[in-house]
């Protein structure tokens, strides 16, 4: 589970299972010739979303495995 810490989901693996997902998808169009379109298509919009998490500074704060109670311990 990418995006789970026990059993509370977490955005913590949601941009390395973006980013892993577009590895897999990029080496498929080489194996699958008859999917490149729709295999484009797809990583067309994830690249798209991927921008758009680029651009914002609240991806940063994703990265981190840490619950709401252990940033009030930093306060």
């Amino acid at each position: 589970m990418a995006m789970a810490k026990e059993a509370t989901p977490v955005l913590s693996g949601a941009i390395p299972a973006l980013e892993l997902f577009m590895t897999k998808w990029e080496r498929l169009i080489n194996k699958c010739d008859n999917l490149r379109p729709f295999i484009n298509a797809g990583l067309d919009k994830a690249r798209e979303y991927y921008i758009k998490m680029d651009l914002t500074s609240a991806y940063v704060i994703a990265l981190g495995s840490a619950t709401p109670l252990e940033f009030c311990s930093f306060c």
